[in-house]
């Protein structure tokens, strides 16, 4: 094994290490002598699918599901409004959201890199 290769596994150990652990990136750089730049690289690395990583337990891929709505006796609720849960970050939405902004928001939450 060559040394980027001895790299990899390196990196590859480390990033599971990391995941297991249930530490911040900054907790954890600072107990393994590294540093965050470091450790957001390798993850960015392996998620792109430069080779693999062992997948992260507490992510799950994201899945768009059709939403129904149903017109209530009454008219608009102006006070009404919708959370959405992305993660460990709520978005609420209230009637006359900006669907683009949404969008944007969303792409920035799901994607790590």
């Amino acid at each position: 094994m060559n040394a980027k290769e001895q790299r990899r596994q390196d990196w590859k150990a480390r990033i599971a290490a990391y995941r297991a652990s249930g530490l911040t990136m900054k907790s954890w750089c600072n107990a393994n002598e590294c540093s965050v730049e470091q450790l957001k690289y390798w993850l960015c690395k392996f998620k792109r699918g430069s080779f693999s990583a062992a997948p992260d337990p507490k992510i799950s891929p994201v899945h768009f599901v059709p939403l129904a709505t149903v017109d209530l006796p009454g008219g608009d609720f102006p006070n009404s409004s919708l959370i959405l849960h992305i993660g460990e970050a709520s978005i609420e939405l209230q009637l006359g959201f900006d669907q683009k902004l949404l969008r944007e928001v969303i792409h920035a939450l799901t994607s790590s890199c």
